[in-house]
């Protein structure tokens, strides 16, 4: 534990100096980190990153999971990692408690208090609390914690591999289908995984991570290349509906609408146009990875500032198959894709996608009728006090 501690504070160090930023001073770092601080100072406010030395982040840690379970150090291996996987919501809070009042000084007595105190938290400040929560939380040799939801008595235990995970998602995902539509005929699986959030370590350094299969990565690229380039051929921007922000019943209308500077309903043409084709081309690569089944894990590097994050994309089902959850980083590093074929997939499939899209362009402004209007039935958004206060 202590290892991964140093370890995660040596990269926070790395990080911060590589930036090379003018506005970000380097004041200490101290040869022994075990006992010293570091502190950054951005601009006028000081930051304090990773004050705690990493024996008091352990203590921290230790005195949490003993203040909830104090036989916790007397359990087995085995009973400990089985307690982190399904660890009751109750115990979650208490243990979040004693971290914010020991690394932050800061004291809640109800779980309103604790969710306050994180929504207060900035990037660094959630780092922290995460990375020290982690070995609390994780499991395997990675400590890999997928912060999903699961199903009640169930855990990430229950599942070997990232393929048992995903495939059982599918199953739930299509009964559910057909429980709302019974005419509804169900899928074939070939793999669903999509963005699931996850923390672990890589070489003992605390991580976030993407996890998520090739066709739905490469689909989410394109989807936000096209609507950059969309914005680029008819610009437009999100104004203020009539009744947005009015107050109704228990919560407020959200009721934005589009300004294209007249051509809206052109815009609307061009939009549903290119949703079409983003589905097609997102079938079409699922079944061609599906019948190739090149069993490869790509890592992209998308960290941002000090916070270490990955995104891991499973090119097809025989991929999620090859990993386990206990043996994560391991079973990803050997079947690792070369980057570079996905940047060159990616590539390609934007160049396809900006023909598409001038194509469908020159077609709406030439033939379109925007006089001629489809019947879409209307829906009425009403916001809760507290969604409304992040979002009018």
């Amino acid at each position: 534990m202590r290892q991964y501690f140093q370890a995660c504070t040596i990269e926070v160090a790395k990080r911060s100096i590589a930036k090379n930023d003018k506005s970000l001073e380097l004041i200490h770092v101290s040869d022994n980190l075990f006992e010293d601080q570091h502190i950054i100072n951005y601009g006028t406010m000081a930051l304090v990153h990773f004050t705690q030395s990493e024996t008091k982040r352990e203590a921290a840690v230790r005195r949490a999971i003993i203040s909830v379970v104090p036989d916790y150090f007397a359990w087995s291996v085995g009973d400990q990692e089985r307690y982190r996987a399904a660890m009751p919501d109750e115990d979650r809070l208490r243990i979040r408690q004693v971290l914010l009042k020991i690394l932050f000084e800061i004291k809640t007595t109800t779980s309103e208090d604790v969710e306050a105190a994180l929504n207060s938290f900035n990037d660094e400040q959630h780092f922290l609390l995460n990375s020290t929560m982690l070995p609390l939380t994780g499991i395997g040799e990675d400590c890999l914690f997928l912060n999903e939801c699961m199903a009640e008595n169930t855990s990430l235990l229950d599942f070997e591999t990232v393929y048992d995970y995903d495939y059982a998602d599918h199953l739930f995902q299509e009964s559910m289908r057909q429980k709302d539509d019974p005419a509804y005929i169900a899928k074939p699986y070939r793999g669903i995984l999509y963005y699931r959030w996850a923390r672990l370590h890589i070489n003992g350094v605390f991580h976030y991570a993407n996890l998520c299969l090739l066709a739905g990565y490469v689909n989410s690229k394109l989807e936000e290349f096209g609507f950059d380039k969309i914005n680029e051929m008819i610009p437009h921007q999100y104004v203020d509906g009539k009744n947005h922000g009015k107050r109704e019943g228990q919560g407020f209308i959200f009721a934005m609408r589009v300004d294209a500077g007249g051509l809206e309903a052109q815009l609307d043409e061009l939009t549903e146009r290119y949703y079409r084709y983003l589905s097609s081309r997102s079938e079409a690569i699922l079944s061609d990875f599906d019948a190739k089944a090149p069993k490869r894990v790509y890592q992209v590097d998308v960290s941002r500032e000090v916070e270490p994050h990955i995104d891991f994309i499973f090119t097809d089902t025989t991929a999620l198959q090859a990993v386990r959850f206990r043996l994560f980083v391991k079973d990803c590093q050997a079947i690792k894709g070369d980057t570079e074929e996905l940047e060159e997939l990616i590539d390609k499939e934007c160049q396809a996608a900006i023909g598409f899209l001038e194509q469908s362009h020159q077609d709406i402004l030439t033939n379109f009728d925007p006089k001629v209007v489809k019947f879409r039935k209307k829906m009425k958004v009403v916001l809760t006090d507290a969604a409304a206060k992040d979002l009018l």
